[in-house]
């Protein structure tokens, strides 16, 4: 399914590229450098780049205009220009930061949390709703990444990259409730570990595999059914979209890695799929 090489892109300077996201409205990627709180925005010809904080987990745009932008303690609403016209403060504890999410269907925002030093269980899953309040979904989550909802949004699958396992949790649309867990893919035989994920419109989901040199894709049973190798190490999230539909974009890393000898790590890979993106929702406020 994928094509057998892929185009470089985004830009050069980021560290920690996270959150891969294809704004349609503007025909752009959007993806966070995550350590250094700022967006990236690649455009046609260019990319700009709009520091939002200490540290920029996820973007999202918003349903009546601009975007939440979890930042490293909370969230915020900001406008079209990515300016801070809101702040939402979710805890205090300095030793935590927001690491990555989703929308649901219902324009719910969920963005899980996870210790600096990674310590096990220290982070949670949140859920901010379009009125802005804020609920705690999961309790002592570790490295919390990929969320995407299969089973017209009865199931959510959701890895913690720690635990080498997606999984996959039943779902109530109605509420914005996980109930109970299975194991969906437990990838600890895999090269990485999983983190960002994209669903597309066949069922497949593809994961970022931190760590594996690869995103895999697998099917709506769980198997394997696609690897797109990289020359980089860290692979850590991605979207579909492009100018027609069916470009996979990979965000990268330069965590840990020796910048000499991997000198695209920290870029954004462009693949063609040729299947196109399941329905991403925007934030319902």
């Amino acid at each position: 399914m994928a094509g057998s090489s892929g185009a470089w892109m985004g830009d050069p300077t980021v560290f920690h590229g996270e959150g891969a996201h294809w704004d349609a409205e503007i025909a752009a990627l959007r993806y966070v450098d995550m350590l250094r709180g700022d967006i990236v925005t690649q455009l046609a010809d260019h990319c700009e780049r709009v520091r939002v904080g200490d540290v920029a987990a996820l973007i999202r745009r918003r349903k009546n205009g601009g975007f939440v932008v979890a930042t490293e303690r909370g969230f915020a609403l900001v406008d079209d220009a990515l300016v801070i016209e809101r702040q939402i403060p979710v805890f205090d504890d300095v030793t935590v930061r927001m690491n990555e999410g989703a929308c649901d269907a219902a324009g719910r925002l969920f963005c899980g949390s996870m210790a600096y030093d990674y310590r096990p269980g220290g982070g949670k899953l949140y859920r901010l709703d379009p009125d802005l309040s804020v609920h705690v979904v999961l309790d002592r989550v570790t490295i919390p990444n990929g969320l995407v909802w299969t089973a017209g949004g009865t199931i959510a699958l959701h890895a913690d990259t720690a635990d080498d396992v997606v999984y996959a949790y039943e779902y109530d649309s109605n509420t914005g409730e996980f109930g109970s867990r299975t194991e969906f893919i437990d990838l600890a035989e895999a090269p990485g570990s999983p983190d960002g994920m994209a669903l597309d419109a066949e069922g497949g989901v593809w994961i970022a595999m931190w760590g594996g040199h690869s995103v895999r894709r697998y099917d709506a049973e769980g198997r394997l059914t696609d690897t797109v190798p990289l020359p980089v190490t860290n692979a850590t999230s991605c979207a579909i979209g492009g100018e027609f539909g069916t470009t996979l974009f990979i965000t990268t890393s330069r965590v840990g890695i020796d910048e000499q000898v991997e000198q695209h790590a920290g870029r954004v890979l462009a693949v063609e799929i040729g299947v196109r993106a399941a329905e991403v929702h925007a934030f319902g406020a």
